[in-house]
Protein backbone atom coordinates (compact mmCIF):
# COMPACT_ATOMS: atom_id res chain seq x y z
CA UNK A 1 0.00 0.00 0.00
CA UNK A 2 1.62 3.46 -1.00
CA UNK A 3 1.67 6.54 1.41
CA UNK A 4 -1.19 8.20 -0.47
CA UNK A 5 -3.26 5.25 -0.11
CA UNK A 6 -2.64 4.58 3.58
CA UNK A 7 -2.96 8.78 4.61
CA UNK A 8 -6.45 8.44 3.25
CA UNK A 9 -6.98 5.45 5.76
CA UNK A 10 -7.22 7.97 8.27
CA UNK A 11 -9.40 10.41 9.72
CA UNK A 12 -7.69 13.33 11.40
CA UNK A 13 -10.28 14.13 13.62
CA UNK A 14 -10.47 10.81 15.04
CA UNK A 15 -6.71 10.70 15.53
CA UNK A 16 -6.41 14.20 17.22
CA UNK A 17 -9.48 12.92 19.79
CA UNK A 18 -7.51 9.28 19.95
CA UNK A 19 -4.59 11.19 21.34
CA UNK A 20 -6.53 13.17 23.57
CA UNK A 21 -8.06 10.36 25.02
CA UNK A 22 -4.21 9.48 25.95
CA UNK A 23 -3.08 12.70 27.31
CA UNK A 24 -6.27 12.18 29.42
CA UNK A 25 -5.96 9.11 30.89
CA UNK A 26 -2.51 9.97 31.65
CA UNK A 27 -2.95 12.90 33.67
CA UNK A 28 -5.57 11.58 35.64
CA UNK A 29 -3.34 8.10 36.46
CA UNK A 30 -0.26 10.45 37.20
CA UNK A 31 -2.22 12.57 39.50
CA UNK A 32 -3.50 9.14 41.13
CA UNK A 33 -0.12 7.44 41.20
CA UNK A 34 1.82 10.64 42.39
CA UNK A 35 -1.11 10.93 45.17
CA UNK A 36 -0.29 6.97 46.14
CA UNK A 37 3.46 7.62 46.05
CA UNK A 38 3.21 10.61 48.67
CA UNK A 39 0.78 9.23 50.76
CA UNK A 40 3.16 5.74 50.53
CA UNK A 41 6.19 8.06 51.47
CA UNK A 42 8.71 7.38 48.42
CA UNK A 43 11.31 9.34 47.83
CA UNK A 44 14.08 9.71 45.75
CA UNK A 45 14.62 6.98 42.85
CA UNK A 46 11.55 5.02 44.41
CA UNK A 47 9.57 7.74 43.43
CA UNK A 48 10.74 7.52 39.71
CA UNK A 49 11.02 4.09 39.56
CA UNK A 50 7.25 3.92 40.83
CA UNK A 51 6.24 6.66 38.10
CA UNK A 52 8.03 3.96 35.53
CA UNK A 53 6.44 1.04 36.47
CA UNK A 54 2.58 2.82 36.89
CA UNK A 55 3.26 4.33 33.36
CA UNK A 56 4.19 1.15 31.13
CA UNK A 57 0.85 -0.79 33.40
CA UNK A 58 -0.90 2.56 32.29
CA UNK A 59 0.54 2.03 28.62
CA UNK A 60 -0.20 -1.59 28.52
CA UNK A 61 -4.33 -0.82 29.85
CA UNK A 62 -4.71 1.35 27.27
CA UNK A 63 -3.22 -0.74 24.33
CA UNK A 64 -4.94 -3.62 25.84
CA UNK A 65 -8.80 -1.92 26.26
CA UNK A 66 -8.89 0.96 24.68
CA UNK A 67 -6.45 0.20 21.44
CA UNK A 68 -7.70 -3.90 21.52
CA UNK A 69 -4.09 -4.89 20.58
CA UNK A 70 -4.25 -3.10 17.50
CA UNK A 71 -2.58 0.53 17.94
CA UNK A 72 -2.20 0.98 14.21
CA UNK A 73 -6.00 1.35 13.58
CA UNK A 74 -6.34 3.99 16.01
CA UNK A 75 -3.05 6.00 15.71
CA UNK A 76 -0.53 7.09 12.56
CA UNK A 77 2.43 5.09 14.86
CA UNK A 78 1.61 2.10 16.60
CA UNK A 79 4.06 3.37 19.58
CA UNK A 80 1.65 6.44 20.65
CA UNK A 81 -0.20 4.78 22.63
CA UNK A 82 3.31 3.50 24.57
CA UNK A 83 5.15 7.41 24.45
CA UNK A 84 2.46 10.18 23.78
CA UNK A 85 2.14 12.26 26.94
CA UNK A 86 4.44 10.35 29.43
CA UNK A 87 6.21 13.60 30.35
CA UNK A 88 3.29 15.30 30.63
CA UNK A 89 2.01 13.18 32.75
CA UNK A 90 5.66 13.16 34.76
CA UNK A 91 5.15 16.61 35.58
CA UNK A 92 1.71 16.22 37.07
CA UNK A 93 2.74 13.09 39.07
CA UNK A 94 5.89 15.15 40.87
CA UNK A 95 3.05 17.63 41.60
CA UNK A 96 0.49 15.52 43.20
CA UNK A 97 3.84 13.39 44.46
CA UNK A 98 5.54 16.21 46.26
CA UNK A 99 2.04 17.88 47.37
CA UNK A 100 0.69 14.76 48.73
CA UNK A 101 4.15 13.62 50.54
CA UNK A 102 4.04 17.02 52.00
CA UNK A 103 0.39 16.79 53.95
CA UNK A 104 1.14 13.29 54.98
CA UNK A 105 4.11 13.34 55.95
CA UNK A 106 5.16 17.09 57.36
CA UNK A 107 6.00 15.55 61.08
CA UNK A 108 7.95 13.11 60.10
Amino acid sequence: MTTQNQASLYVSEKIVQNVKTITFIRSSMSAITGSAAGILGLTGYYGFIFYGITSLFTSFLIWAAKAQAKPSLYFRNGLDVWTEGIFGGLFSYVLFWTLLYGIVHVYD
